[in-house]
């Protein structure tokens, strides 16, 4: 095989090593993506809960005060059915003290409740905003992941065929030693070929010098990059 044809089929190789590499950076970062979605579901979930704590602490405190209030209101009725059976002054004006303490006790506790009902009914709409955020976000990143999964599927399919036609592209190339070469820098740099369109090489950036750029155009020759030692291809090879 010409040396031409050697860059050429180096050429096919390094895209059909790129599309594998976008194939398996998909098998990482799909389970990625979605260990990201669960978190953020799970934070939604955790706030959800907490609104949903702070609504069951205070129906806790109404019910306390419904009870208190209740207590309350049967110890002012016993009062006053004691205060019709007294036979001194003295237990008179005790038990009219008693029962003057235990209606301003209710009124309190009656404010009390009052405020309690009005802070339930700010909690419940926090409550319903937070399970109506939840709700819609666990079916949207419910369909994602569905998305997703299907992507990593396909994707698992098209690495076993794209695989067999990289053996194949592989096998044409008809040069182990270029082709170990060509492994061995894409195992350790990433990329085994540097596609070159001037003067600069894309890879690492250095700078090529004008012979040898010349000589990398005329493509007769295999020539490395002087600095990352990547296999130079012209970009337009004929």
């Amino acid at each position: 095989m010409e040396i031409q044809e050697k860059m050429k089929t180096l050429m096919e190789l390094y895209e059909k090593d790129k599309e594998l590499i976008k194939i398996q950076n998909l098998e990482k970062e799909v389970p990625e993506e979605i260990t990201r979605l669960d978190e953020e579901l799970n934070e939604l979930s955790e706030k959800l809960g907490e609104e949903e704590k702070s609504s069951e602490e205070i129906d806790t405190r109404r019910l306390d005060l419904e009870r208190e209030v209740e207590e309350q209101r049967l110890n002012l009725k016993n009062f006053r059915k004691r205060k019709m059976e007294v036979h001194t002054n003295k237990e008179f004006l005790t038990l009219k003290s008693e029962i003057e303490h235990t209606e301003k006790k209710i009124i309190e506790l009656e404010d009390e409740l009052i405020d309690v009902y009005l802070e339930k009914e700010e909690q419940e709409k926090k409550t319903d905003e937070a399970s109506c955020i939840y709700n819609n976000k666990k079916e949207e990143i419910e369909k994602i992941k569905e998305s997703l999964n299907k992507k990593l599927a396909d994707s698992k399919e098209g690495l076993l065929i794209k695989e067999d036609e990289r053996k194949r592209i592989a096998a044409r190339l008809q040069d182990e030693i270029l082709l170990k070469k060509y492994d061995r820098l894409k195992e350790s740099r990433g990329r085994g070929v540097s596609i070159i369109e001037n003067e600069i090489c894309p890879e690492c950036h250095s700078t090529i010098p004008p012979q040898l750029f010349a000589e990398v155009r005329r493509g007769d020759k295999i020539i490395t990059c002087h600095s990352c030692g990547r296999i130079l291809l012209y970009k337009w090879i004929e």
